[in-house]
Parts: C-alpha cells; structure tokens; sequence
C-alpha cells in the first residue's frame, strides 16, 4: 500500500487527484511490484484528522475550504496564530491531470507553503476512556494491511 499522508489538509474533492499524483510519482515501481503478482493500493488518508470541511463564499462563489486550529507561529498571510483560533483555508484544487500537478514541483523555499494544524482535543467518553481521533481512510488502510489475517 502506498499512502499520501495528510488528506485532511485538501478538501475531500482533491482526494483522488491526491492518490493519482501518488501513483504517477511511483509508476515504475508499483509496475514491478504488479509483476511480481502483489497487488497494489494507493490511498489519500490521514491517521489522525486535525480538520473538518467547510465552504466560504467569496464574490458569490461556493469554495470548498478546511477548518482547523493553525499551530501556535503557524503565519497566514499577515496573521499569526496561537492555536487556540480556528481558521477556514481554501487549499486549492489539484490538477486533474497528475503529470500537470508534478511540473515544477522543486519549487524555490517558501513559494510553496503548508500550514501545520494542531490535532483534535481528545473525548472522552462516558466509560471513563476516550473515543478515537478522527481520521481519512485509515481502516482502508489497515483492511489493506492486514484484512487478511482477521478473517
């Protein structure tokens, strides 16, 4: 399996733009591990979510945007956050086509920026525990891994 990390930083629309990128930066050797027999699975996911979806409006459009507690000296624009402020971002689309995405991708430092988000505050639950973090197809991920050896 091969997973590109950190799909809660795009909007759920940009997913599967996310894997096809993924499999187009490692064709050759998911084609030798396909030749060997192994099956291969590209998965967009995140272990442990830090955002949640949401939509702005800016002259009339609808932009699908994430929603997430910036860490404390994480900078947008001008702003400087403490990580106790939430903020909506519009991450952009991916391109559709994976090769347009890749073109100029070594981009100089600090053209290209991500903003970190604090992970969620834990919840506890009644019985005393915690309920799990949120997250983007990390059962996928783990069915894929190891489904086998449940059944």
């Amino acid at each position: 399996m091969l997973a590109a990390t950190k799909a809660d930083h795009l909007h759920h629309q940009s997913h599967d733009r996310l894997e096809d990128i993924l499999a187009k930066v490692a064709n050759r050797a998911m084609d030798r591990l396909v030749y060997t027999g192994a099956q291969v699975k590209v998965l967009a996911l995140a272990a442990i979510r830090a955002t949640r979806e949401g939509e702005a409006r800016r002259g009339g459009e609808r932009l699908p945007c994430i929603v997430g507690y910036p860490l404390p000296g994480e900078t947008i624009g001008r702003r400087r956050f403490d990580g106790n402020e939430e903020f909506a971002i519009f991450p952009g689309d991916l391109p559709a086509n994976p090769e347009a995405a890749l073109r100029g991708w070594q981009i100089e430092q600090g053209e290209m920026r991500f903003v970190r988000f604090r992970p969620p505050n834990p919840v506890r639950l009644p019985s005393g525990g915690f309920a799990p973090f949120p997250n983007i197809r990390l059962d996928r991920a783990i069915e894929t891994l190891i489904g086998d050896c449940l059944a």
